[in-house]
């Protein structure tokens, strides 16, 4: 159902709305884990390639407890580190430095691996190829550790055509809510922010970023990951609210002209 939790004088109507941004993970994308010993494999070739020892499991709840610590403070500072820092600095500290370098890259593939596989939502693919025909430029703005992995995930569920451009933390070096990563957003497709609308799953990275950044509109797909019930501050408030993302299109309509 779609729900505006603000008055609609505070925002662009939806119909003039140019660009459509998306978040990737949570919005377009759900986990599906493999179950208690899913990661068991990853974690033993991440061991094989900084050569280290012991049991697989202990392994990786270190590596867990590891990556939490990294999220703690990468939601705190908004800076997304390389693949070669966060894995020396954060990840694999106690292992040798050179080798962790090198191998950063897959390192980094390979522990994302292990929280489990990301399945598109069914309605994604048709959602975005119908915005798209209906005359909207599509972008996606997303958090992601790894350079590699979003790019693939989304040329293999088919949604590269429609997409005009992608901003990663991991290339832009800042994490949402950063208002920088919405601001070159806009500069890549060189529109006035106030002609985009930002959709995504998190109100504390996905409205108050956009919003920051002068951003016309905001919609949050309400998953497990929505605060119900729980009292936002005014930044942190959405716009609009959907249960599903096929309600993006009673709320876009066909744009005017070729």
């Amino acid at each position: 159902m779609i729900k505006y939790l603000r008055d609609k004088n505070l925002f662009i109507s939806p119909e003039n709305i140019e660009v459509i941004f998306f978040d990737k993970g949570g919005t377009l994308s759900k986990p599906v884990t493999g179950g208690k010993d899913w990661g068991l494999p990853n974690y033993k070739k991440i061991m094989d390639i900084v050569g280290a020892v012991g049991d697989v499991a202990e392994f990786g709840e270190q590596l867990v407890k590891n990556d939490k610590a990294y999220k703690k403070w990468a939601m705190k500072s908004w800076i997304e580190l390389s693949e070669e820092e966060r894995c020396t600095r954060f990840l694999l500290p106690d292992y040798p430095k050179d080798i962790v370098m090198i191998n950063a890259e897959e390192l980094t593939l390979l522990f994302s691996r292990s929280k489990g596989v990301r399945e598109l939502r069914s309605e994604a693919l048709p959602v975005i190829k119908a915005l798209f025909e209906r005359g909207y430029r599509i972008g996606i703005i997303s958090n992601t550790v790894s350079k590699v992995l979003v790019p693939g995930e989304l040329e293999e569920a088919g949604i590269n055509p429609y997409i005009e451009t992608l901003i990663m933390s991991s290339i832009t070096g800042v994490r949402k809510p950063d208002p920088a990563m919405f601001n070159e957003a806009v500069l890549s497709v060189e529109i006035f922010p106030e002609k985009a609308v930002y959709i995504g799953d998190q109100p504390n990275r996905d409205v108050e970023g956009p919003r920051r950044a002068g951003f016309g509109l905001n919609v949050i797909l309400k998953t497990s990951n929505y605060p119900e019930g729980k009292e936002l501050p005014d930044l942190q408030v959405p716009d609009i609210t959907v249960d599903n993302l096929m309600e993006l299109l009673d709320l876009f309509p066909q744009k005017a002209g070729p």
